[in-house]
């Protein structure tokens, strides 16, 4: 007889994995529809093109593809693409001025086996198709919040950024690609910023590791830069736990510093400005007293205000304290204004449980009319594993009763009985036999 393997970076969930599973996705649409959010599906496949259109060649290696009908398909490999194709394609146009919908899903990405990374996950979103305005943007993170409260979820740390602050500030010459470059290192420096910082806090040698990993990419830039000025890695390969925090930061800046004159992608004081905006992070009175002084003058101030007045939306929900962030970017080039993540504050940088922001611009790159809208994703593991190490939570047992008929004869009574109690919403089994 064959005998089958599941197949490579792949899961099976048993009974009480699925339960506490399919209980972590009920809160979250019940939080979900508490705030008017519907649900939406969508194919498990899509025109290869979709995904190329919205994130170009470089994720088709992570496309599981097949051909069919004389075209090329991918399994969804995330689920904003396909949400922007159903509003583009005017399916929901009539029903409401705005439509606030949600997805829980299954996606699918082609990725070498390791620890924490499969081929196959859970990606659960909300998305605020056609809303204009900072309430919109606010009462997204509100609901991200409630999600985690709901489950119970505590110590977790929010960022409240706008990517236009920094948009703005880059000259209007630089295309797009060099433009998403740019972005993308100021987000590299926030992201080794937050890892120095967790380090002096907890000491986690896990976060050495992973700031070790970012000095080796880092030298790599500075070798084909040339850089040899005073932050130069080679002149100090190691570091000592307590030198990360002091140093690594000057070190990202200076590679960057240098590869943006190299390559002649923004003249210096642009990026002396860059990276005094990227570092200022706080209270959202102390960000915004300290980035008036810098940006009073530039086309970025109207950004700025514009985090003002979602971080006040946001206030009023009463959910906490969160911190203004001037240099979070996330890394993509879709988003237009507000940006936000919610991560655990535990070691080693802990999970990062959402992100998300203002896209203004993606359903029209789908074929859509020019249409505001905001949303965010969740990393579904790493929700249910959060809620499963801060609550005392089991499966349910698979009877609340269980009915014994002794004799054969009698079993048509019990399983008659039983069939009423299910009717009632009960949980029950039958057997024949001894007590």
């Amino acid at each position: 007889m064959p005998s089958f393997d599941r197949p490579r970076a792949t899961r099976d969930f048993l009974p009480p994995e699925t339960a506490v599973r399919n209980h972590v996705q009920g809160q979250f649409a019940a939080v979900a529809e508490s705030f008017g959010f519907q649900a939406v599906q969508t194919p498990m496949f899509e025109q290869a093109e979709l995904f190329l259109a919205q994130s170009g060649t470089e994720i088709k290696s992570a496309l599981l593809t097949f051909h069919s009908d004389h075209e090329e398909y991918a399994l969804r490999p995330e689920m904003t693409a396909p949400v922007c194709r159903l509003v583009a394609s005017g399916a929901l146009e009539g029903s409401a001025e705005s439509q606030k919908l949600y997805y829980i899903a299954p996606c699918f990405r082609y990725c070498r086996p390791q620890p924490g990374r499969y081929r196959e996950f859970i990606q659960a979103g909300i998305e605020c198709m056609g809303a204009a305005g900072p309430a919109f943007d606010a009462e997204v993170i509100a609901v991200a919040c409630r999600i985690l409260q709901r489950l119970g979820i505590s110590g977790y740390a929010l960022k409240i950024g706008n990517i236009g602050v920094f948009r703005n500030l880059l000259p209007p010459a630089l295309d797009s690609g060099d433009r998403a470059r740019v972005i993308g290192h100021l987000d590299r420096l926030i992201s080794i910023d937050d890892k120095c910082r967790l380090l002096s806090k907890t000491g986690d040698a896990g976060l050495i590791e992973d700031l070790n990993l970012d000095r080796m990419d880092l030298a790599g830039l500075q070798q084909q830069a040339d850089y040899s000025g005073p932050h130069a890695i080679e002149h100090r390969p190691r570091l000592s736990a307590g030198e990360y925090g002091e140093l690594l930061p000057r070190e990202a800046e200076a590679t960057f510093r240098r590869v943006w004159s190299v390559e002649n992608l923004i003249p210096d004081d642009t990026a002396d400005l860059l990276l005094r905006v990227s570092r200022l992070r706080g209270s959202l009175a102390e960000v915004r007293q300290e980035a008036r002084a810098i940006l009073e003058g530039t086309p970025a101030v109207g950004a700025l205000e514009e985090l003002v007045s979602v971080c006040r939306h946001f206030e009023m929900y009463e959910l906490g304290d969160f911190e203004a962030v001037l240099g979070i970017a996330r890394g993509f080039t879709f988003y237009t204004s507000t940006v936000f993540e919610i991560s655990s504050q535990a070691g080693n940088g802990g999970p990062k449980y959402c992100g998300g922001g203002r896209y203004d611009g993606l359903v029209e790159e789908f074929g859509g009319p020019p249409l505001p809208s905001t949303g965010c994703a969740f990393r579904f593991d790493a929700l249910v594993d959060s809620f499963l190490a801060e609550n005392d939570w089991s499966a349910p047992r698979p009877y609340q009763l269980y009915l014994l008929a002794e004799r054969e004869e009698i079993l048509p009574r019990v399983i008659a009985q039983a069939e009423l109690l299910r009717a009632r919403g009960l949980r029950v089994g039958v057997e024949v036999g001894p007590q």
